[in-house]
């Protein structure tokens, strides 16, 4: 039976300073999340494994629903060892947040607010795959790629399942430009040959999260790199290629090798959380090309001297690139804006809330 020790949890000094501050004294444990549902939260500590609800204290100081756990969050617990319970008091600071955006109702009435994948990540590895399914679409990769480097995480891409591709080097050469740095791998899971890099990558505390949508091995990908069977795989549906979904929810995972992996359910659309920055970093060679621009808030639509616009022209930039860039910068403006709109609404309802509950002078 493999120990579970905080360093093989990723348990860290600053982490260590902060708990040791604000909750040692009370008597509380440190544990990590390493699945929810519904606000039942399933924890991994020295101590063994607990179910957990947060205390009343903590849903009382909640304001919004990323306030509460996440998978890969830490938290500080009160145990009960004899049947298996605690009650979580206190959520630690989180290092990195891998979270998209969660869009509510529709029109003038839809709300954004942050959906969080996982949190404190140091590895993000994004797959698609080779097999001439709908696992390789260089859009999503994209936007993967923004998602990772907004949550602060290191991003790496895998194609999996190039042993089904007869000539791989095409979606290789088309993935490492759209990378902008980030280390690209074209391998077989079932090879484990092929596996050993990803391997390397990973040590004793370091957390990585599985990103992609399903069918693409991630499952099985997650299991060759542990080396055994820590997760269910599935197969795919011959007649479309769609692969089933295996996973249903993220959930943490210590591997005896060293480091601990996160699976998430498979995803198809990111609807984006994310600034300028982060967009920027994922299309760093129009931001070089931009530096060359007559005008410094040059759009890149119809400015005359534009370097982007010239570089599309000469066929040294693609221009679903540049469309992309578009998208993805009008997607996080355009959230921008409804999380503005919100926060001014939420401000407006708590005036009028404040004004009913007050009382009358006499």
């Amino acid at each position: 039976m493999l120990t579970v020790t905080l360093k093989s949890l990723g348990w860290t000094p600053a982490l260590e300073e902060t708990f040791a501050r604000e909750h040692a004294a009370a008597g509380l444990v440190p544990a990590r999340i390493s699945r929810n549902s519904k606000q039942i939260y399933h924890l991994l500590c020295e101590k063994g494994e607990f179910v957990a609800r947060v205390s009343g204290h903590f849903r009382h100081r909640a304001k919004l629903p990323s306030d509460y756990p996440a998978v890969g969050d830490w938290v500080a617990i009160k145990p009960r060892p004899d049947d298996g319970e605690a009650e979580i008091s206190a959520l630690l600071p989180r290092r990195t947040i891998f979270s998209r955006q969660a869009v509510s109702a529709a029109g003038a009435d839809s709300q954004s607010r942050q959906q969080i994948l996982a949190t404190n990540i140091d590895i993000a590895i994004l797959v698609a795959a080779l097999d001439g399914a709908r696992g390789f679409n260089l859009r999503r990769l994209e936007r993967y790629l923004t998602l990772a480097r907004n949550s602060g995480a290191q991003p790496v891409v895998i194609l999996n399942k190039v042993d089904l591709c007869d000539d791989p080097a095409p979606a290789i050469a088309e993935t490492e430009a759209i990378a902008a740095g980030a280390p690209v791998f074209a391998l077989s899971a079932l090879d484990e040959g092929d596996v050993e890099p990803l391997r390397e990558l990973i040590s004793e505390g370091t957390t990585v999260v599985l990103l992609g949508p399903s069918g693409i091995g991630k499952s099985t990908l997650i299991n060759a790199i542990a080396g055994e069977e820590i997760m269910s795989t599935g197969e795919v549906r011959q007649s479309d290629h769609r692969g089933r979904h295996t996973t249903t929810w993220s959930e943490l995972n210590i591997i005896a090798r060293g480091g601990v992996l996160v699976d998430t359910p498979g995803l198809r659309d990111v609807q984006l959380w994310t600034d300028q920055s982060a967009i920027n970093e994922t299309f760093a060679e129009i931001q070089e090309l931009a530096l060359g621009c007559r005008f410094r808030d040059c759009t890149h639509h119809k400015e005359p001297g534009c370097a982007v616009l010239e570089a599309v022209t000469a066929e040294t930039l693609d221009p679903k690139r540049l469309q992309s860039y578009f998208k993805q910068t009008k997607e996080a403006a355009e959230a921008e804006l409804r999380r503005e709109r919100d926060v001014k609404k939420k401000h407006a309802q708590s005036k009028r809330s404040g004004r009913r509950g007050g009382t009358k002078k006499t």
